[in-house]
């Protein structure tokens, strides 16, 4: 299990990186992404309701085809890629306040138990986390309250997030390695 979180910490530094290196193309692409994500669940709701016999529902053709007609909307109109974008831009910048609340906590807990060991096993670990969560926290109350930096700056803020999260991830991974 810790093998796989080291291999996630380091795809998401690296996808971080390359975030922060095409912000601008992040950005654009989130609302095509969201669109054909959205078609993919219309069409897995069609082959779902198709596919079943017994305790099918009318409402799952209705919502998969509902999903493939809006998915498809979004595609191609640009007002609704760039009303996406918004909706999306926004959304990242309350998840990023609540997951840096959320990492302040982690290094908290960490901290206790950095304490509980021996003092030559003792590492700042908790405190790098803490700063991290601090500074992911800060990050989304600016992108909350400057809607249009954030709108040219979210790649760069998505792909800074998940750099520090794949640094937070990788060093508590390690603190799980020592630990044992």
């Amino acid at each position: 299990m810790t093998v796989l979180m080291i291999l996630f910490a380091i795809l998401m530094i690296v996808g971080g990186v390359w975030c922060m290196a095409t912000p601008v193309a992040t950005f654009s692409a989130l609302g095509w992404l969201a669109g054909c994500a959205i078609i993919v669940s219309g069409f897995s709701a069609v082959f779902r309701y198709a596919a079943g016999k017994e305790g099918r529902s009318v409402w799952e053709l209705i919502s998969g085809l509902a999903g493939i007609l809006f998915g498809g909307f979004i595609v191609i109109n640009g007002f609704a890629q760039f009303a996406t974008n918004l909706v999306i831009a926004y959304a990242a910048a309350v998840w990023l306040v609540v997951y840096g609340v959320c990492g302040i906590a982690e290094a908290l807990k960490l901290r206790k138990l950095n304490r509980a060991l021996p003092n030559d096993l003792r590492t700042p670990s908790w405190l790098i986390v803490m700063l991290l969560g601090v500074a992911t926290a800060v990050i989304g109350v600016i992108c909350v309250f400057q809607p249009l930096l954030t709108m040219l700056s979210v790649g760069m803020l998505i792909g800074l997030s998940i750099l520090l999260s794949g640094i937070k991830t990788l060093i508590l991974s390690i603190q799980i390695i020592k630990e044992k």
